[in-house]
């Protein structure tokens, strides 16, 4: 029997298409799919494990987030970071812009709300060496960057599809943060964020502000986001590239779903809000 359960959030960062959802399939489940899934909102899955150091047996639970990995999305973003204890930072070695990715927008992003904790660095798709545009050097020098006292970033060369690393990658973090005490910070959550809104300058920003404004209003990231995704797909909005006409459409498929347990007054508040940021463009 192990001598004590000890329950961790982690999160996967990192650009798109890099292979975060893989990696937890694979760590999860034992099985692969190379179809890409755009991810919104953040989606949190458990796995158990069972650390033993010979002396003692520890059971660990680990709460495991992947979220919206389309860079902008920022206050969307900020809000899965809230209660966070370790971060595993994903770029694919194939892509070299995903590796700068990491130190110019990810950690920036996460370590402003998190403060400092448990770093892990993957250089994903080993199984495209071939291919390669970076290594495990680079992943080092970066490591070494953004390592604190007491919490030394560690780096693996993984392959969602083989299956290389990957284990190693989340019991690496998983013994980490079994000796490492972290006071989890609580995010953005009952911030208010369809105030002043003069800092959005694209489509994209509007699209985050109404995204993370829908769910700290409406029970949070985690609660919220599936909604959120059900009509961002039921309109086809592009992450990428937001079209006006896709937003507006959002926002009236959002009002509709609030109408169903918001009143009426604050409805028709919200909707006027997030037309007026469409209406800036």
């Amino acid at each position: 029997m192990p001598d004590e359960t000890i329950k961790k959030n982690i999160i996967l960062l990192g650009d798109g298409a890099v292979g975060k959802t893989s990696l937890i399939r694979r760590f999860v489940t034992d099985q692969f799919s190379d179809k890409y899934i755009t991810t919104i909102g953040s989606k949190v899955t458990k796995k158990e494990i069972y650390l033993d150091t010979g002396q003692d047996r520890t059971h660990m639970v680990l709460l495991v987030w992947d979220i919206l990995g389309q860079k902008g999305y920022r206050f969307t973003q900020a809000l899965s970071f809230g209660g966070i204890e370790g971060a595993l930072l994903v770029a694919d070695i194939t892509r070299k812009d995903t590796l700068q990715s990491l130190a110019e927008y990810w950690l920036p992003s996460l370590l402003s709300v998190t403060g400092p904790l448990p770093l892990v660095f993957i250089g994903n798709k080993g199984d495209l060496a071939a291919d390669a545009e970076f290594g495990i050097e680079e992943l080092q020098d970066m490591a070494a960057e953004f390592s604190y006292e007491g919490m030394e970033a560690q780096c693996f060369i993984t392959s969602a599809k083989t299956g290389e690393n990957v284990e190693d990658t989340f019991i690496d973090m998983a013994a980490t943060l079994r000796s490492t005490t972290i006071e989890a910070k609580s995010g953005l959550e009952g911030a208010s964020f369809i105030i002043d809104k003069e800092d959005i300058t694209s489509l994209v920003g509007v699209v985050d502000h109404i995204i993370s404004d829908f769910c700290n209003q409406n029970g949070g990231i985690e609660t919220a986001s599936p909604v959120v995704k059900h009509q961002i797909e039921s309109v086809g909005m592009d992450l990428d590239n937001p079209a006006k006409k896709d937003i507006v459409s959002l926002i009236n498929a959002l009002a509709n779903a609030e109408e169903k347990f918001k009143p009426a007054d604050t409805v028709s508040l919200n909707r006027t809000k997030r037309l007026y940021l469409v209406n800036k463009f």
